[in-house]
């Protein structure tokens, strides 16, 4: 059994939306500019891009920092404890490599 995973807000991640993040971009970070140009590489409308640039500028004002495979992987089992819904929080998973670069 595997959970759905959103995105922050709680809305269910989909190409069509624009709000999938590819686990390589938290992985290795993506400045916002890269952010955008992905989304006028997709079969969005124009209508739908633009909601989704204002979005992502907002959500990711900076981009997304490299967190490392770890964090991204420790903060997915720690999602699986609680229910049948992954909302992805980067700043969670941000937590958690900084939380983990201690340990370590």
């Amino acid at each position: 059994m595997h959970p759905i995973i959103r995105d922050g807000d709680g809305k269910k991640m989909s190409k069509s939306a624009g709000n999938v993040i590819d686990p390589r971009e938290i992985i290795e970070g993506c400045s916002l500019e890269d952010l955008i140009k992905k989304l006028h590489e997709g079969n969005l409308p124009e209508k739908e891009i633009k909601r989704c640039e204002i979005n992502q500028t907002k959500t990711f004002p900076q981009g997304i920092p490299p967190c490392g495979s770890d964090s991204l992987r420790f903060s997915l089992l720690a999602y699986m404890q609680k229910n049948r819904f992954i909302n992805l929080d980067l700043k969670r998973i941000i937590g958690y490599r900084e939380s983990g670069n201690k340990v370590f």
